[in-house]
């Protein structure tokens, strides 16, 4: 009786490594089935939501997205809006440029934009633009992510 539970113990061991390894190097396969079944998207404030607008400067182009203000519950007193310079290799050494996020065709603010030392300064120019959140190197972008107060709170 010991022997047999010895066989069976090492014929459930042996079989366990195969579904183990498949686990593992299917890794990104579960995943991207579990995200494809489910919906699951990866939140705004990440991402700096969906691009609202682009302007093309010739040989870059400046891409404004969407203001994020979601909040788990609802939507949060101050959110931010982020914009994106890209290509990286084709942006001047300067970029002086006045933005209008919301769209109704007064600039919210100016933004000078350093883009070898990666530093911005921001002029805000309506009150809803409380300041500079940050400035960032992406993949293929220089960005900026401006502070904002919420217009609908």
């Amino acid at each position: 009786m010991d022997k047999l539970r010895t066989i069976l113990g090492y014929l459930v061991a042996a079989l366990g490594v195969p579904l183990l390894l498949a686990t593992f190097l299917g890794m990104n396969v579960w995943a991207s089935a579990l995200v494809s079944a489910t919906g699951v998207t990866v939140s705004p404030w990440f991402t700096g939501d969906t691009v609202a607008r682009t302007i093309h400067h010739g040989d870059y182009r400046t891409e404004i997205h969407q203001p994020v203000f979601q909040a788990l519950i609802g939507e949060r007193k101050e959110g931010f809006v982020q914009v994106d310079w890209t290509p990286t290799g084709l942006l001047p050494q300067l970029i002086d440029e006045e933005i209008d996020y919301d769209g109704d065709g007064q600039p919210d603010f100016r933004v000078v934009l350093d883009t070898k030392a990666i530093q911005a300064t921001l002029t805000p120019l309506t009150p809803a633009v409380l300041g500079l959140e940050g400035t960032y190197r992406l993949d293929t972008a220089l960005a900026i992510r401006v502070q904002l107060k919420n217009p609908r709170r």
